[in-house]
């Protein structure tokens, strides 16, 4: 269902930008935004110095803090049946080998933030950013706090089969802290699932995206945020938040996507984030794409 052997071509990072908080006052000094390219040099400097035993203990508290998870008794039975089947030793492998290639290319590169998305709805790219955060839950020893950037159509709760009660957009506007939107799914494993946001026509603020991710490197520091985003082809919702993005997965489905949408993807993503490939979903051997 997956086929990993694509995550290899590379592409040019995005420009630096600069960030302000939430209330319009200057420039947050001296904040590791890691969502934006241009502060990897920013974060060269702070991961080589040790974080002191203070902050770590925060850090750890606040992931305590956090409420757990909390199953969905009106799950969908078929997504029942589906999660099943991507228990599958030969799926988990794979997800397994995507894991260990992104976790060593964002340690060499100093990335954090990941967005997968795909050129058209139904390629699979909420399936896909599933199996990647169960994978890095299996190691245990990683940080990792998933978001579903989709407003219109959030589906990654789907696949862990929790409740959520509000849009994402309630915790990027700042309606809603950090701390009382995200939910535990693991002990070091967060997600940010959400229901539908019909009266969010406009998308998401880049400001909002930008405060939000650095609000959630400060208190949780993440070795990774993965970001579930609507299709790239299906408007302009998924490349303004990919432009705020260290890097981006793209998933397509061996059957119905075709090579000029993904050439047509890799032109908009050109310049804007670093592009590491295509996920292949249901691959039975022969690639027609």
């Amino acid at each position: 269902m997956v086929d990993t052997r694509r995550l290899e071509k590379l592409m040019s990072s995005a420009e630096p930008v600069t960030t302000s908080d939430r209330t319009g006052r200057d420039p947050v000094q001296g904040r590791r935004v890691l969502a934006l390219s241009g502060h990897r040099e920013m974060r060269r400097a702070g991961q080589g110095r040790a974080r002191s035993a203070q902050r770590q203990a925060v850090i750890d508290a606040n992931w305590e803090a956090l409420a757990r998870c909390q199953p969905d008794p009106a799950s969908d039975p078929a997504i029942r049946q589906f999660n099943a089947m991507a228990l599958e030793s030969g799926i988990v492998s794979r997800f397994d080998l995507l894991r260990t290639q992104l976790v060593q290319r964002f340690r060499n590169r100093d990335m954090v933030t990941l967005g997968i998305t795909g050129p058209k709805t139904g390629t699979g790219s909420s399936f896909a950013a599933a199996g990647l955060v169960a994978a890095l839950a299996r190691r245990g020893d990683l940080r990792v706090i998933a978001m579903d950037l989709n407003l219109r159509a959030p589906a990654l709760h789907r696949y862990f089969e929790i409740a959520t009660e509000r849009p994402v957009q309630d915790m990027l506007s700042g309606e809603v802290p950090p701390e009382a939107f995200l939910r535990r799914l693991a002990a070091r494993v967060a997600l940010a699932p959400g229901i539908p946001a019909s009266d969010a026509p406009g998308g998401i603020a880049p400001e909002d995206l930008v405060t939000t991710l650095g609000e959630l490197t400060d208190n949780y520091a993440p070795d990774m945020i993965i970001c579930d985003l609507p299709a790239l082809l299906d408007g302009d919702a998924a490349l303004e938040i990919c432009s705020h993005l260290d890097a981006v997965l793209m998933t397509a489905d061996s059957h119905r996507t075709k090579a000029d949408e993904i050439t047509a993807c890799e032109r908009l993503l050109s310049g804007q984030t670093e592009f590491l490939g295509v996920i292949l979903n249901n691959y039975t051997g022969a690639d027609p794409i």
